[in-house]
């Protein structure tokens, strides 16, 4: 059945998507939707020449390709070497962090049944969709692979220990997990969680996630306790890929191989560097990595005014999502194929330049490691906006999680501002800030991946020739990154 949500003025959640003209504003006017108090009451005419911040992108892109080939493969492994030793995670600490998490999990799905269903007001949403898949994903690229301590299947497992019962069936699972089934397993969760996020029709219903989390939990507990935690969470769970994918870029323990769980070393090293140290992917792992930045990129392009032109629909009409699900799941997905299409021909055009006769499935799973930075910049400049209103919405919603009227936080008659997205110096501040992110993921993975070729030969010629198709596909790509970040949209 056809419905029409209500249309939220998100001026500024799709990433201030139009800073021209802010119309989303206007739209929802002229649909007569109503808007919830998440952003802007206001619409800007922002007079940006975006024309010339595209190709000014795409310029400083290309320009550190040839910046990054006066770099020798002797040079490369020099900086790779960085690295600084600050101690050890103290035992304890991670396996009483992730009881606690999974604590703070139970309580979150009973408030996604018992609290309001009001997604502004319960914690649920706020915290999934704001602290944990924005916030937490950026302090993955700060302190490293926070998630390998805080995900709940570990406290869950720390907790079955203790039952006599149990015990020995959690240190010794009885199946063995398949060497050929690798990361696909989660590729298909990523691909549901997107498909979740970005096509179904109420991500956002407090019950509905409850029901999604608690049924994703359990299946993935069930798991680990089938095939082992740390192999399941290595290949299966999409979460724990993803996030340790994510600490691959950082300056704390973002080597392959580095954990925070309890007793593992702390390592510092220069942001990135952690991706020159991959070993190559499976097939599994490159479709992954691939997912990651299409599924990010495709949230941009379904509201834009060329995508519902495409699929025939009228933006100042605009039905709701349940009336485009089939279109976007196909769309979804075809962003993906489209993306793997383009990075494998680049991929393999590169080898045959830079005469390089080596399996492409081995290249593949080498050159994917540059795309990782392009997906993280999509990532926060995307929900960069979204995370500043929705964070003050969860702070409130997690002083009162159940709507008794508690005020845990003692945050009072505070209120949730969206000033900032009504003042043309703050909007501007934000989209320049929003552009300068995608440049510089695009310039760092133009690094990452020149770093990759010029370690794996001597011939510094071939590693360049080799790593051009590739560059040319990144300076597409932020040419695209920079048109959905200026494009208007009107869902």
């Amino acid at each position: 059945m056809t419905t029409k949500e209500p249309l939220r003025l998100d001026i500024l959640k799709r990433s201030l998507s139009y800073p021209s003209v802010l119309v989303a504003a206007l739209i929802a006017v002229s649909h007569g939707a109503p808007a919830l108090a998440h952003t802007s009451e206001r619409a800007f005419v922002l007079t940006l020449p975006t024309h010339l911040y595209i190709a000014g992108g795409a310029i400083v892109v290309a320009v550190s390709f040839m910046i990054a080939a006066l770099v020798t493969a002797e040079r490369v492994r020099s900086i790779a070497a960085i690295e600084w030793r600050l101690g050890r995670v103290p035992h304890g600490v991670g396996a009483a962090a992730s009881v606690v998490s999974l604590a703070i999990m139970t309580a979150l799905v009973g408030a996604g049944f018992l609290g309001t269903q009001d997604p502004l007001a319960n914690p649920l949403p706020l915290v999934v969709w704001t602290l944990w898949w924005i916030g937490l994903t950026a302090a993955q690229v700060l302190l490293g692979d926070l998630w390998s301590a805080l995900n709940p299947w570990r406290g869950a497992h720390t907790l079955l220990r203790t039952v006599p019962g149990l015990r020995r069936i959690v240190a010794r699972p009885p199946l063995r997990y398949p060497d050929g089934l690798g990361a696909w397993p989660a590729v298909a969760g990523f691909l549901g969680f997107a498909w979740f996020e970005l096509v179904y029709a109420a991500p956002q219903n407090p019950e509905i996630l409850a029901k999604a989390v608690a049924a994703y939990f359990t299946l993935h507990l069930a798991g680990s306790l089938l095939f082992g935690l740390s192999p399941w969470l290595r290949n299966a769970e999409a979460f724990s890929v993803y996030f340790r994918m994510v600490s691959w870029l950082s300056p704390l323990n973002g080597r392959p191989g580095a954990t925070s769980e309890d007793g593992g070393a702390i390592v510092a090293t220069l942001p990135g560097l952690g991706l020159l140290h991959l070993r190559p992917l499976g097939i599994g792992g490159v479709a992954f990595v691939l997912l990651a930045l299409s599924s990010v990129s495709f949230d941009g392009l379904s509201g834009t005014f060329w995508w519902l032109d495409l699929i025939g629909t009228n933006p100042l009409e605009f039905p709701g999502r349940s009336a485009v699900t089939l279109p976007n799941t196909l769309g979804l997905f075809g962003t993906f194929v489209a993306l793997a299409a383009a990075f494998a021909a680049a991929v393999r055009l590169g080898q045959r330049m830079g005469g390089d006769s080596a399996p492409l499935a081995t290249r593949l799973g080498e050159s994917v490691a540059s795309i990782v930075p392009i997906a993280l910049g999509y990532h926060l400049a995307h929900y960069a906006t979204s995370f500043m209103v929705d964070a003050q919405y969860a702070a409130t919603a997690l002083s009162d999680p159940f709507g008794l009227g508690w005020d845990a936080f003692g945050l009072g008659q505070v209120r949730v501002t969206t000033s900032f997205l009504n003042d043309f110096g703050s909007v501007r501040a934000i989209w320049h800030a929003q552009v300068a992110i995608i440049v510089f993921a695009h310039v760092a993975a133009v690094a990452v991946g020149h770093g990759i070729a010029a370690r794996r030969t001597d011939r510094h010629r071939d590693a360049v020739l080799g790593q051009a198709p590739l560059t040319v596909l990144m300076v597409g790509y932020t040419v695209f990154g920079l048109w959905l970040l200026a494009t208007p949209t009107a869902a």
